[in-house]
């Protein structure tokens, strides 16, 4: 297995303390008091962690898209492309963000889930074009721009590209979802699925 030892141990004192600091800044939205594993296994390149931790709390915390059109990117490319881990750790974001629970699950089926506000049919139009290694069209840029700007729509492509990459970490080093986060639609039936 690829799996990572945690470097916690080993770290100096200037990472631990990055590691806590990182933990306590998504603390909130994360539900609990731990880093999540996957910026744990970054931290075996505490170069790496901290810039893939700043990116993640530039567009999680400081960026310019609403909560809600943020959460709903996040789960629309988790779910499209299979991404359980970043799938469980956004339910909890998204219910924060005003995203009802049948919403959320709406995300991961397939085509666009009825009763959508335009600028949330355009964000999961954008991510479903991103996804599909696609540009995005001319009419649903123009939604988002509206709503959001031209830094809006750089942050929905910026996500996508944020959590492919924690997708890659987790698949590469075998990261699993920890204990008591909600499984995505797509595993629940799935033999050991939630």
């Amino acid at each position: 297995m690829a799996r990572l030892p945690d470097p916690g141990p080993r770290a100096t004192p200037e990472v631990r303390s990055e590691m806590e600091r990182m933990a306590a800044v998504r603390s909130h939205a994360d539900g609990r008091p731990r880093l999540a594993e996957v910026y744990v296994t970054m931290f075996n390149n505490p170069d790496v962690a901290r810039a893939v931790g700043d990116l993640g709390e530039r567009l999680r915390f400081r960026g310019v898209l609403p909560d809600d059109l943020r959460e709903t990117a996040i789960l629309r490319f988790a779910a499209r492309r299979g991404l359980d881990y970043e799938w469980a750790h956004h339910v909890r974001p998204a219910s924060q963000a005003g995203l009802a629970a049948a919403y959320i699950d709406a995300l991961a089926q397939s085509g666009v889930p009825a009763g959508l506000t335009p600028v949330q049919r355009a964000v999961v139009h954008a991510v479903d074009h991103v996804a599909d290694d696609a540009e995005i069209p001319d009419d649903v840029q123009s939604v988002l721009v509206e709503a959001a700007g031209e830094a809006g729509v750089v942050e929905v492509v910026a996500i996508c590209g944020l959590y492919a990459l924690m997708g890659y970490m987790c698949t590469a080093f075998g990261i699993t979802t920890e204990p008591g986060l909600p499984t995505p639609p797509w595993s629940r039936d799935r033999p050991g699925g939630g």
